[in-house]
């Protein structure tokens, strides 16, 4: 790339608006009095939503859907345990927001209204939470003003291409932008139905039956759900929970305490009755609701020095096979230092003894019996099978047994989570935390096998993380509860499998939980799209891809039918730049996201834990600095550190 002019002022367009965005933005602001060596830089955000919160966080949408994070486990802003190139502040996090701006807004204001009431153990609305990101998208624009203009684009962008005079970036609204950089931050993208939803869709509509595949669940239309109607629902995740938040509170129903304390729901009528199934047939595990001061437990096994002396430092690994032992083994050992640290009366050797024997066992047998000698109630044990597949082996007479058991484990994962004598839960979830940071540096690294990166990572990686650390409030659980007990909803069983009886108009599901078919004239499936670039509605992406500008990572693997793997991915380099068809990196163009084939990190971070959202955004937007300064020295390289989260 030649030397840039720099008598003139630099462009940079990020497409997309939201919480990444804001973050780049806030690094590149950061880094400028260092970096930007006297000259400005003009950078356009462009997003049809409005600017801060984007589309996941907009504004106008039902304040009844909730972030699945505590009050005060958000920021978008790096604090000093951030470790960086770039200076950081103290950075205000969502809960001191709440407490020294949303609060002091008019009484009028819903934001207002919901602000006074939040503890930093409170879950915030979605519109509150876009509130918060707008306002940090101001705090940064003004201070952005000594060296770099902000402008916002309400609109969407159409194509970003190449051509005689540089990068030129098309708007819906008629404006064409000449950019020196381009940063992709769409966040989620759409998705057109698969071939399965497709076939699904068509025998659906000609048998006069409802189906509602892949979305975001805020964004579907669920008007032709009846009341009263039998849905069958495919997946128990957050997809589920906030579907079962606007078919039921969204349609006017109320939940009130009986005396006893219990929540109750009183139906509205318009309800459909929600039978819902999954692999494991039970919902995502509730988060905790009570703070925990650790301190985290370093990760000792999975760590990328560990991991190489294990494996060796050149070997392709696979998620399933290779790592996940390692993985099962560093839970339990941040379980056990808890459990130790913080209940030795709950131990019957002391820890040094438990510590040493542990590091030796070869074998999980040996590690089973250590654990049974010095942990007396098995309820203070990690079982990590037990927690991830619960009905797994179990068989039950008939429904209402079954949903006797799914309420009674619910019911327990609530009490449990809400008990800070079983703080070895937060332990475990802080190592999980740390144990995606490890695989996002093997993702970065190229260490994984061709199966680990386009099947294991986004598929039984990511569902046990969900699973176990990123399920719904606790409140949402107890909700789901009272629907149970109140006939609106009604739990399938694991394995649930669905056909769809085109000759008898129905879909029939059946699990393997209990006895019985379950019949209904409408399904909806409770996920969201997996990302496929190739089958992308974006037109950005779609433009980029024809012309060879952009590829989909595509992986070699002799093992598959036509000897290769899609990863439904974007394809860029380690320091985020597109790869184009040819294999080379796009000059002008990067892409962060979860659409994307770079490390996967959260558009959030808790406070306090050196995120790597803010270390991959600081060492992106430093390397945009160079490149358009005309500092940049070779290949940017943006390096996730393992073990931190």
């Amino acid at each position: 790339m030649s030397r840039p002019d720099l008598r003139r002022t630099r462009t940079l367009v990020v497409v997309g608006a939201g919480p990444t965005a804001i973050g780049v933005l806030e690094r590149l602001v950061a880094s400028a009095p260092e970096l930007a060596d006297g000259r400005r830089l003009h950078v356009h955000l462009v997003d049809p939503y409005p600017p801060g919160g984007g589309r996941v966080w907009r504004a106008a949408q039902p304040d009844l859907l909730w972030a699945n994070s505590l009050v005060g486990d958000v920021t978008v802003l790096p604090d000093p345990s951030v470790v960086v190139d770039g200076p950081v502040g103290e950075g205000t996090t969502l809960w001191q927001w709440v407490c020294d701006v949303a609060r002091s807004r008019p009484d009028g204001d819903p934001i207002g209204r919901e602000a006074r009431r939040l503890g930093p153990a409170s879950f915030p609305s979605r519109p509150l939470v876009n509130a918060y990101l707008g306002w940090v998208l101001d705090t940064v624009v003004a201070a952005a003003a000594p060296q770099v203009d902000v402008s916002l684009h309400a609109t969407r962008v159409l194509d970003v291409a190449d051509g005689p005079a540089g990068t030129r970036v098309r708007l819906a609204d008629g404006t064409e932008l000449a950019a020196d950089a381009v940063v992709l931050a769409q966040g989620h993208l759409d998705a057109r139905p698969t071939a399965a939803e497709r076939a699904t869709a068509e025998v659906a509509a000609r048998s006069g039956l409802t189906y509602v595949p892949t979305g975001y669940t805020a964004d579907l239309d669920l008007s032709a759900l009846a009341p009263g109607q039998d849905v069958l629902v495919r997946g128990a995740g957050l997809a589920f929970v906030d579907l079962a938040v606007l078919l039921t509170s969204g349609r006017g129903g109320r939940f009130a305490r009986d005396d006893d304390g219990r929540l109750r729901y009183r139906p509205s009528g318009r309800e459909p009755v929600l039978h819902v199934g999954s692999r494991r047939g039970v919902p995502y595990r509730s988060k905790l609701g009570y703070p925990w001061g650790g301190p985290p437990v370093p990760l000792r096994f999975f760590t990328l020095a560990a991991i190489d002396e294990d494996f060796g430092a050149s070997r392709r690994l696979d998620l399933r096979s290779d790592l996940a032992p390692l993985i099962e083994r560093e839970l339990a050992w941040a379980h056990y230092t808890e459990l130790f640290r913080a209940f030795p009366e709950r131990t019957a050797v002391p820890w040094p003894e438990f510590a040493e024997a542990y590091a030796a066992a070869t074998t999980s047998r040996a590690e089973r019996a250590l654990v049974a000698r010095a942990v007396p109630d098995p309820v203070d044990r990690f079982d990590l099978a037990a927690l991830d597949r619960p009905l797994a082996g179990r068989w039950f007479a008939d429904p209402e047994a079954l949903q006797d058991a799914v309420r009674r484990h619910v019911r327990a994962d609530l009490e449990r989570s809400a008990d800070p004598r079983f703080s070895t839960d937060a332990a475990v979830f802080t190592a999980l935390l740390q144990c995606h940071g490890t695989i996002a540096a093997l993702a970065t690294a190229r260490r994984l096998t061709a199966r680990a990166e386009s099947e294991e990572l986004a598929g039984w990686w990511m569902n046990l993380f969900s699973y176990l650390a990123s399920g719904p409030p606790g409140p949402r659980l107890e909700e789901l509860l009272a629907l149970s007990e109140a006939g609106v909803l009604r739990f399938l069983g694991a394995d649930v499998e669905v056909v769809l009886d085109a000759d008898a108009g129905v879909f029939r599901a059946r699990s393997a939980s209990c006895p019985g078919v379950t019949e209904a004239r409408a399904l909806v499936e409770a996920r969201v799209p997996t990302p496929d670039v190739t089958a992308t509605p974006d037109p950005v992406v779609t433009g980029l891809l024809s012309r060879g500008e952009g590829r989909e990572r595509v992986l070699a693997d002799r093992g598959v039918a036509g000897g290769v793997r899609g990863t439904g991915r974007l394809d860029v380099d380690a320091g985020l730049r597109l790869r184009t068809a040819s294999g080379a990196s796009h000059p002008t163009i990067r892409a962060v996201g979860y659409w994307t084939a770079g490390a996967q990190v959260a558009a959030f971070a808790r406070p306090h834990t050196n995120a790597p959202f803010f270390r991959q955004n600081d060492a992106l937007a430093r390397d945009l600095w160079r490149d358009l300064t005309g500092a940049a020295t070779g290949p940017a390289v943006t390096v996730l550190a393992a073990g931190a989260a």
